[in-house]
């Protein structure tokens, strides 16, 4: 196969990989990143490609290409992996590119694992403190997903419901009664919008029923540059900020993609909370 050959791609890993282009709806940048792909995995010293390792070389890929400056964008798992956190590589890693990942801090040389710190007990009382904690497994989730298990313990979160498949309909069935709006949740690019439906002389109007701000009307607009999940928020508002300081992290492509600010100032507004789903252009806060 030539995935396999020229390009160094597990099959298995070529379906995530589409998958995370779909995503970020970047399909068209599929050959793009093909390319990337064996020039990043020499640079990071030949790691395997099975998991986690396969992610990491697959995901700095992804975001070289979108991002159109290669390691623009470092998330924290290949950052860890220079570290030697997934422990030693196969091969060196290029020099050039360590300096990139770590600035001037030393690998580690010792047994990761041995760094940890135990963490059960602290994570468990938050996760009391939070009411939380039904039976010790609630505990053990809370650990592993900080950002959404809150929700989902509380029993806040719902089911996601399957969406049948539309056959091609006539217009005038959307509304069974002339004048009575029908009101639907339409998803554009990941972005869910209500909308009503008005039956006006045989014609519809359409009217969002909630808008997201955007880059041109918000002063100190801070954007994101990919779709993914808040993971965490790192400034309120009122906070002072310097450039370049962490203010959110997103979880993009089972990554931790830490959000730069892009200028100096004072945090004015956020727009979205730990949790919540963004799209690559949303406006996340203001910074002025």
């Amino acid at each position: 196969d030539t995935n396999v050959l020229v390009y160094q791609i597990p099959g298995g890993m070529l379906s995530n990989l589409v998958s995370q282009l779909k995503e970020q709806n970047a399909l068209d940048k599929y050959k793009d990143v093909l390319k990337e792909m064996p020039r990043v995995r020499a640079e990071l010293g030949y790691p395997p490609l099975v998991t986690p390792t396969s992610q990491i070389v697959g995901t700095q890929a992804v975001l070289n290409v979108l991002m159109g400056e290669r390691y623009k964008v470092i998330p924290k798992e290949v950052k860890d992996y220079a570290r030697g956190l997934y422990g030693r590589p196969p091969h060196k890693i290029d020099e050039d590119i360590l300096v990139k990942l770590i600035q001037d801090e030393e690998p580690i040389t010792c047994r990761p694992a041995d760094l940890l710190e135990p963490e059960y007990e602290k994570m468990k009382a938050q996760a009391e403190k939070l009411g939380l904690v039904k039976k010790e497994e609630d505990i053990l989730t809370y650990i592993l997903y900080p950002a959404i298990a809150p929700a989902f313990l509380r029993g806040e979160s719902k089911e996601e419901e399957l969406t049948p498949i539309v056959t091609e309909m006539h217009p005038c069935a959307v509304s069974s009664s002339q004048g009575i709006p029908t009101e639907f949740k339409v998803e554009v690019d990941g972005d869910v919008f209500n909308v009503k439906v008005h039956p006006v002389d045989g014609s519809f109007k359409v009217t969002e029923g909630s808008e997201k701000p955007s880059a041109e009307s918000v002063r100190g607009a801070v954007t994101s540059h990919m779709q993914g999940m808040v993971l965490s928020l790192k400034v309120s508002v009122g906070d002072s900020v310097e450039e370049g300081d962490t203010i959110c992290v997103i979880e993009a492509m089972k990554m931790e993609n830490a959000i730069h600010a892009p200028h100096s100032g004072t945090v004015k507004e956020i727009f979205f909370g730990e949790g919540d789903s963004v799209s690559s252009g949303d406006v996340l806060m203001a910074i002025e």
